[in-house]
């Protein structure tokens, strides 16, 4: 049986035959410029074969870097769309407030990215066992005293009113949604209701959460905040 890298003839009637040229695999090993002239190698004698009229499948080529060679770089990003974290990798306060909807359909012909995913946010309880006319101090009284001026600063001064004046030792989103209501504010809650609680704790500094609590604290900056008001 012929080698792969064996040329056999047959001639038949005439003089007239067949060529039959088995073509090796080729495994080339080394640097950048030993590839190089296995390549340029590979390519002159698939070149010659062409001019020959001989058809001959083209090459296989293994090539083998040596340790010498440049590593793709680390930490590459791959261009595309920058996505929200999934709800499946926040951790604490961020993932209390967030359902996990439907992912949208690639429309046809769109770039292969993964599909969007929306997020529905969970929407608070009204807390029907919250009675604040139990209170130490009347809702309406204190705000009106206080009158904080924006959705965060009325979001601190509830917690300090739950806190202080209701006996609430760990005040949640709920509370929060139930007091809001109960003044008319509930068009200030933002889509994500949570939001103002987590800024007030991690950039804010004004409320704590231990690990595993179901609620938030309001420390002594948060405290300081809420007197200062007028």
């Amino acid at each position: 049986m012929p080698s792969k890298d064996e040329k056999k003839t047959n001639l038949g009637p005439g003089g007239k035959g067949r060529l039959q040229i088995f073509v090796a695999g080729f495994a080339v090993e080394g640097n950048d410029s030993v590839l190089a002239d296995g390549f340029k190698a590979i390519r002159d004698l698939t070149e010659a074969m062409k001019h020959s009229g001989v058809l001959a499948p083209a090459p296989r080529v293994k090539a083998v870097l040596s340790s010498s060679s440049e590593a793709p770089k680390q930490g590459s990003v791959k261009p595309g769309v920058i996505e929200p974290d999934e709800p499946d990798q926040l951790i604490g306060d961020a993932a209390d407030d967030v359902d996990l909807g439907e992912p949208e359909q690639t429309p046809e012909g769109g770039n292969g990215t993964q599909p969007k995913r929306n997020y529905n946010y969970k929407t608070p309880t009204f807390l029907d066992d919250l009675d604040i006319t139990k209170a130490k101090k009347d809702l309406n009284e204190f705000v009106a005293e206080k009158n904080p001026p924006d959705t965060m600063s009325k979001y601190l001064a509830v917690v300090f009113w739950l806190q202080k004046y209701m006996d609430v030792p760990e005040v949640k989103i709920d509370h929060v949604y139930t007091v809001f209501d109960i003044l008319g504010w509930k068009a200030e809650i933002p889509a994500n209701p949570s939001v103002p609680l987590r800024d007030l704790k991690s950039k804010k500094h004004m409320l704590t959460r231990e690990t595993g609590a179901e609620g938030y604290k309001l420390n002594f900056k948060g405290e300081q905040e809420v007197e200062k008001m007028r």
